[in-house]
């Protein structure tokens, strides 16, 4: 063993214990009860670039101490009720959390629980798995015949639990996209879509060792943007109403929101799988 290798065999497990100290400063990241808030356009974690807006219309997160989840709703600049649009939820656990999701749906059981689609009659395409920088993604085309407008839907999930037994997923992302009344949607336009589609201000996830490198992730971080607009429970009621879609005149026709929101899919697990705990 050469003297960097000694080095490191004793610094690792030193930094595996100070990390783990460290990172349980702000565990488990207590929270204030349930908080749901109507976030600035300009804040929050979905983006989604389109030359049919400048930014989102509405933005609303909810946060609790084992998950956070953001409602993002995009509508066109012109077109009244016809505008282009587009709705999509995202979820989080906090770092160092023994949490993951249950998540059993796909594309078309996501799709039609919108309000703007619930009760639509829908012509579906094949599903498809479509890789970006953002990551990959199940994509279906679909046209909501009524309205006769063309529309893709899309979901993705990332970052499994490592330690899970079941290995479920620590972050999910699904929404839709729809054109204006008889515009098309080709590969091209849907490929550009899909492009402008991000997250940002994703949370670090906490690096646990490294050699002479611990960048530790405070609990605070990822409920940075709810923390600084979560007010009183009327509000909280309101962004809550705004997400689910019972906001009767506040300005947006036709129904937008999610009556599941916020879901609450964040499960609880340990790394044994309750086999040491019998």
């Amino acid at each position: 063993m050469n003297t960097f290798q000694a080095i490191r065999s004793c610094a690792i497990p030193l930094l595996f214990s100070v990390g783990l100290l460290t990172g349980c400063a702000g565990f488990p990241y207590s929270q204030s009860g349930e908080r749901t808030a109507e976030l600035p356009a300009g804040k929050g974690v979905i983006v989604f670039k389109s030359p049919d807006w400048q930014g989102a219309r509405r933005r609303i997160q909810y946060a609790d101490n084992d998950q956070r989840v953001e409602y993002a709703l995009f509508m066109g600049k012109q077109g009244g009720d016809a505008r282009a649009r587009a709705e999509f939820v995202y979820m989080d656990r906090p770092p160092m959390t023994l949490v993951a999701f249950e998540f059993p749906f796909n594309v078309r059981d996501k799709v039609e629980a919108w309000n703007f689609s619930k009760g639509q009659a829908i012509e579906w395409q094949e599903a498809v798995l479509t890789r970006t920088d953002l990551g990959a993604f199940y994509l279906r085309r679909y046209r909501l015949t009524a309205l006769n407008r063309q529309c893709f839907g899309l979901l993705g999930e990332w970052d499994a639990a490592v330690d899970d037994p079941m290995l479920r997923n620590t972050r999910i992302l699904f929404g839709y996209y729809c054109a204006p009344p008889g515009d098309s949607l080709d590969d091209t336009k849907t490929a550009a879509l899909i492009g402008g589609l991000g997250l940002r201000q994703i949370t670090r996830r906490p690096v646990v060792w490294g050699f002479l490198v611990y960048d530790p992730l405070t609990s605070g971080e990822i409920y940075r943007d709810i923390d600084a607009h979560a007010s009183g429970q009327e509000d909280q009621l309101r962004a809550m109403n705004l997400a689910q879609g019972k906001d009767k005149g506040q300005g947006v026709s036709p129904p937008v929101g999610i009556p599941d929101f916020p879901f609450r899919y964040a499960k609880d697990y340990n790394v044994s799988g309750g086999d040491e705990l019998q």
